[in-house]
């Protein structure tokens, strides 16, 4: 069996840490999915014929920068603090038999001239191998029957308290100003909602949450500097 990506996908996340555990918390986190020139681009305008009628696609893509660690049978969820154990077909884990990751991503334009797909909501990598894209269909997409939330019913998604420093604040234009190739600019509002909404989220390891320290996230084309204290975060600086 071979499987060869479709295209690649350019994200305001050049880094693991800071990456949303799973798509659609950080609506602001844009995403652009550029086809492979493995075809000529009509071939890529034909497939996306009648996607740009649906609000939302899932998204099949490998978790690239997993391979090198090799595939976990059990794992350890975030959601559970990093110290309890779980199947890891019971997660999300990105340390999966053949490294295949699905997200439900929010279509917010279509280019056909290009060909490209622009998303909204993106939780995955700069530079991510794209597989498949299919629409997503409520009717079709949800299950009919009484459904189970598993361990994650008792596990409640970490969130913080924002505050800004003066500082940040004056250096969110200057932020906003450093347009990442191939990206999609952000206006200072649209930097200023994106930040808080990723540091919200509190993205340290599950087992160092609760404490106290200073962070560092890189986003776009800048460097995101926080404190956390406990459930309070303070942005410090976006250098």
């Amino acid at each position: 069996m071979e499987i060869e990506a479709v295209g690649t996908m350019r994200t305001c996340f050049p880094e693991k840490f800071g990456i949303p555990r799973q798509s659609g918390l950080a609506p602001l986190a844009r995403g652009v999915l550029r086809f492979s020139p493995s075809n000529p681009p009509a071939v890529w305008r034909d497939a996306m014929r009648g996607l740009e009628g649906f609000t939302h696609a899932w998204t099949t893509f490998v978790f690239h920068q997993a391979l090198q660690d090799g595939w976990k049978s059990l794992v350890r969820p975030p959601r559970l603090g990093g110290k309890e154990k779980m199947g890891v077909w019971a997660t999300r884990s990105p340390h999966r038999p053949n490294f295949l990751g699905l997200s439900l991503l929010e279509i917010e334009s279509i280019d056909f001239d290009e060909p490209s797909i622009l998303f909204r909501g993106v939780d995955l990598l700069d530079g991510t191998p794209v597989l498949d894209i299919r629409p997503y269909h409520p009717d079709h997409d949800l299950p009919k029957s009484a459904s189970r939330d598993g361990w994650i019913a008792h596990a409640p998604q970490p969130r913080a308290l924002v505050d800004w420093s003066p500082q940040a604040l004056e250096e969110i234009p200057t932020a906003a100003a450093r347009t990442v190739p191939g990206m999609p600019a952000y206006d200072t509002h649209e930097v200023r909602a994106l930040v808080e909404s990723l540091v919200s989220l509190d993205p340290r390891p599950g087992h160092l949450r609760g404490g106290t320290g200073d962070w560092a996230m890189r986003l776009l084309g800048f460097d995101v500097k926080f404190r956390m204290d406990s459930d309070r975060a303070t942005i410090l600086s976006l250098e």
